[in-house]
């Protein structure tokens, strides 16, 4: 395409930018569409026509406008790019949510989910512009032409247009649609678009389920058409919505169509639905999975999202949502008194000083002119005894742990990291400190370089995994605690004053906690004396091994649950019985 030519059909498009917005409502502001050439395209994306849900911006490749002969159609293809942000999937939050139900609905085929999750917010926004607004989708695909005859889903997705914009039989599927595998799916699809017109995280799975048994081996799967009549939803990074990892709305099976009362109203209401054809995307809890996606399918749909391709960071973002209903305050110590700051005279500030500790009212009251340790001035402080206490946080030392009898946290839900989070957030939301470890056999050891305040750095300690034997790291206590080994960290801990909580959770092979060499060893209470702190072993054990392993533990309080999951409430509990002084001194 020329030069001239190819800046007459931008400025034909930019002129048809406002009729875009309008076919959306008279208040609707975007920033104008980007017009580009097609070998700018962003990497990975083939099709005509792209939207970026971070940038809130619509793209288009002008040069395969014009090669695919839709030059004349800007105002509904520039309608159609707007929706995915008005309607479907409108945002960031909304556009994972309709993947994860894709998922769901495509069963073993969820590669495929990204594809059919924008073909089901394509039919649902072309169906409201071409019946509310007016606009000529039907149009935009004639121009496109038929789907071949092999390709299924896109020949259901044409049958189904026809059949919500009452079009003549095969005027965008084609000739010869067949009774089965098309029509029938079509009517229900057409159903379901109606049904779900303006929830599309509701229909996702059931979209999803219908495809599916259209679609067949991926060898088998052309997959060129769609790749390029199927606008793109291009991410490159950003935040991860909220909400995901703890819903376990989105972890309900998929129902398809054919059996969901909103689409067929004479189908039975589903159990536990308050009225017929409730929401699937937000419905009940199912019994199935009652704890929402497992955090090897969050990591997956984080990657297919192109926001996180690292499981372990995808771990951390699951298990730092699903603690943050359970934090409570960390234990605290009450020393004399906060001090006071009291403002003293004025000194220089000279190169090298902090900038922030410049004060500018005082140097312009010296000199208009700021030189640095000539004119330019900083304040000092001197402290007061005051007369509010000061509380001190309990730092944290927490062994987790990894063996084989304990679920990999990337890959499954895993009560142990999940009270492990819970604990270590506690600490950290106070202003604790923690050092966090996870454990397996000898030498297979994972944790935090010493205490830390950051909570990735905790949390990635928190979802490592061994799934070897057990074998309690007793060396890496007596470093922390005693000193001994290459670690200086209790005279790091003691220089602070600070008090430290040792928190084990495991099972019955905290037994090597307590022996070296099949031998008992009083280094495991040596380490509970130089922490100060106290301590606590969490165990899945029978009630009828407490007394075993209380009397082998010591000092160190000993508390059971019979199932990993009872961890969860236990973590809660036990840090609000314990840890949390306030509420303490009010029960007293």
């Amino acid at each position: 395409m020329k030069a001239q030519e190819r800046q007459q059909l931008a400025a034909r498009w930019h002129a048809a930018w406002p009729d875009a917005l309008a076919a959306w409502g008279s208040h609707l502001r975007l920033s104008s569409p980007e017009l580009i050439r097609v070998t700018d395209r962003p990497q990975g994306v083939r099709s005509f026509a792209w939207f970026n849900l971070r940038d809130v911006r619509v793209s288009i490749a002008l040069d395969l406008i014009k090669q695919m002969g839709l030059s004349g159609l800007p105002t509904e293809i520039l309608a159609h790019e707007v929706g995915h942000h008005v309607l479907s999937p409108g945002d960031l939050g909304t556009a994972a949510r309709v993947l994860i139900r894709m998922r769901t609905g495509l069963v073993d085929r969820d590669d495929l989910a990204p594809v059919m999750a924008n073909l089901w917010s394509d039919l649902l926004i072309n169906d409201r512009l071409q019946r509310r607004a007016g606009l000529r989708m039907d149009e935009v695909w004639r121009q496109i032409g038929p789907p071949r005859r092999e390709d299924t889903v896109m020949r259901l997705v044409m049958r189904t247009d026809e059949l919500l914009w009452s079009l003549p039989t095969g005027s965008l599927a084609g000739p010869d649609v067949p009774d089965r595998p098309v029509e029938r799916e079509a009517q229900l699809l057409a159903r379901a678009v109606r049904a779900y017109a303006d929830d599309p995280v509701g229909g996702a799975a059931g979209f999803g389920a219908l495809v599916r048994q259209l679609v067949p081996d991926p060898e088998e799967m052309p997959m060129l058409t769609l790749s390029r009549v199927v606008c793109h939803q291009q991410e490159d990074g950003g935040g991860i919505p909220t909400g995901l990892a703890s819903d376990p709305s989105l972890a309900a099976p998929a129902l398809h169509p054919s059996i969901d009362p909103r689409v067929v109203p004479s189908v039975p209401a589903l159990p536990g639905s308050d009225e017929p054809g409730a929401d699937q995307g937000s419905g009940p809890v199912t019994n199935e999975r009652p704890h929402g996606l497992e955090p090897a399918a969050y990591a997956a749909v984080l990657r297919q999202l192109g926001l996180e391709s690292d499981p372990v960071r995808a771990a951390i973002a699951w298990y730092a949502e699903n603690a943050a209903p359970h934090l409570v305050p960390f234990p605290s110590t009450v020393s004399p008194a906060h001090p006071d700051p009291l403002l003293a005279g004025l000194t220089d500030w000279d190169v090298g000083e902090d900038l922030g500790a410049i004060d500018w009212p005082g140097s312009l009251v010296r000199s208009p002119v700021p030189i640095p340790g000539v004119t330019l001035q900083r304040r000092d402080y001197l402290s007061d005894a005051g007369t509010e206490p000061d509380r001190v946080p309990v730092d944290l030392d927490l062994y987790l742990d990894s063996s084989g009898s304990i679920p990999d946290p990337q890959r499954q839900r895993s009560p142990l990291a999940l009270a492990g989070a819970i604990m270590a957030l506690s600490a950290l939301r106070a202003g604790a400190r923690v050092q966090a470890t996870t454990w397996a056999g000898p030498n297979e050891v994972a944790g935090t370089d010493g205490f830390t305040e950051n909570a990735d750095e905790v949390l990635a300690a928190v979802v490592a995994y061994f799934g070897g034997s057990t074998s309690f790291p007793l060396e890496h206590l007596m470093a922390t605690h005693l000193g001994t080994g290459t670690q200086d960290r209790p005279r790091e801990r003691s220089a602070t004053g600070r008090r430290c909580h040792i928190a084990v959770v495991s099972d019955s092979g905290v037994n090597s906690m307590f022996l070296r060499n099949r031998e008992t060893t009083s280094e495991a209470a040596d380490c509970l004396v130089a922490a100060r702190g106290g301590g606590s072993l969490i165990l899945n054990l029978g009630q009828s091994s407490r007394k075993q392993y209380a009397e082998m533990a010591g000092d160190y309080d000993v508390y059971t649950v019979s199932t990993w999951d009872d961890l969860i409430p236990f973590a809660r509990d036990f840090a609000a019985r314990v840890w949390d002084l306030e509420n303490a001194e009010n029960r007293r």
